[in-house]
């Protein structure tokens, strides 16, 4: 680089930075690495694909996040000039900045692609949340190992698979411990949900979580049967109060459309749907039945036991089944190292089957329990809070980089 470009570069390059975060789990980890940057140069300049949380925390959005949270193959394929779209915008916004560092926050089939695009434009990439390469389709790691300068992972494991690959890693640990965590006992965030739920009447009634997903295509499948099993339930449950935490970005439309056909979806007094405050509408639960995902682990954090359900396109199911190769879906019971939790895939999936699922935890004394002290040991294994100030670290060296070359 001669003396021009590297002028060139201190000036337009080296305090900008570009996150991608797809999805909202990925908004909410990229947030807290902007609030950890800005603490340490507030005068960095970021753009982001993202949402509501990115845009808070200070960064310029390029694309928003509703438009490209997506899963499977035919969910894809449908969005295919949506997601090319998003990523022409990026890379034009990549040259028109001059930017040369890139955080991309898991989201792998957009982001592995933009990591070479980037590559090619000389910019710094650098990955945090690893692709699933452990899992399934571990071919990535070569691609990983061509296009990423260096993988800012969450679990210990990972960081071995990868230096064995020859991929430059740093293991900071699991930001969903940087969020705070309610203070108030589950008790009292019961009572603040339901004013009306007495303590007496707590002995003999149950507070349920219904966590569908934070994709409409999630929430369109598995919502409706986490329903019907509720109303089953509610023949020998009757006084059963239910939560709902509403994932950001998504319309109340979508919710009133599947609620519409159960009438105690109308009674406040125990049914509750409730906007920004997953962690205290989960942690207010006594059981909850969730999407496999990332909601998966943060649900074990908070100590709360749940049934893990999911529901793919058919043909992405029989694609996946194919491709993976682990003995569960859930984080959780990954992390565990076996089956802690119930999951509930694709056909199982059934609105008796959950019930039923639902229905043998409820009914066992012992049962909640025990899957409790289970979670105990997951939370021991995910590790300690201050992932984000790690990974601040690491951005911080890579853009003194930008500023020196």
């Amino acid at each position: 680089m001669d003396g021009r470009d590297a002028r060139e570069n201190t000036e337009t390059g080296g305090k900008k930075l570009l996150i991608v975060a797809g999805e909202t789990s990925g908004d909410q980890h990229g947030a807290h690495l902007l609030s950890a940057l800005k603490e340490r140069d507030p005068e960095i300049a970021v753009w982001s694909v993202g949402g509501e949380k990115l845009r808070r925390a200070g960064a310029r959005q390029i694309v928003g996040i509703e438009k490209l949270s997506v899963i499977g193959l035919l969910e894809v394929l449908k969005k295919a000039g949506v997601i090319l779209s998003a990523f022409r915008a990026v890379l034009r916004k990549v040259d028109e900045e001059k930017i040369r560092t890139a955080v991309l926050i898991d989201f792998p089939d957009f982001n592995l692609r933009l990591a070479k695009a980037l590559k090619k434009r000389g910019v710094r990439v650098l990955y945090y949340i690893s692709p699933q390469v452990w899992a399934w389709r571990k071919g990535r790691i070569h691609q990983i190992r061509r296009d990423v300068d260096h993988m800012f992972v969450i679990f210990p494991f990972e960081k071995e698979l990868y230096e064995k690959a020859g991929v430059p890693v740093t293991y900071i640990g699991h930001p969903l411990l940087d969020e705070p965590f309610p203070a108030e006992e589950p008790e009292d965030l019961q009572r603040e949900f339901f004013p009306g739920l007495s303590p007496n009447e707590k002995r003999t009634s149950f507070v349920l979580g219904l966590l569908p997903g934070s994709r409409e295509s999630e929430v369109s499948r598995l919502y409706p049967r986490m329903l019907e099993a509720v109303e089953r339930l509610r023949t020998d449950f009757p006084d059963i109060r239910i939560l709902v935490p509403q994932a950001p970005g998504l319309d109340d439309r979508l919710f009133f459309e599947h609620e519409a056909p159960f009438v105690w979806t109308k009674d406040e007094g125990h049914f509750q749907r409730i906007r920004g405050k997953f962690r205290e509408t989960v942690k207010a639960c006594d059981l909850v039945i969730l999407a496999s995902g990332t909601a998966t682990l943060e649900t074990a954090l908070l100590g709360v036991p749940m049934v893990i359900v999911y529901v793919m396109n058919p043909l992405t199911y029989l694609l996946a089944k194919k491709l993976v190769r682990v003995p569960a879906i859930g984080m959780v019971n990954l992390i565990a190292g076996k089956t802690v939790m119930p999951e509930l895939i694709q056909e199982a999936a059934s609105p008796g089957n959950i019930e039923k699922t639902v229905r043998e935890i409820l009914v066992d004394p012992d049962r909640l329990p025990e899957m409790k002290n289970a979670l105990w040991n997951v939370q021991e294994k995910v590790g300690e809070a201050g992932a984000s100030k790690v990974l601040a670290e690491g951005v911080m060296e890579f853009l003194s980089i930008n500023q020196k070359t």
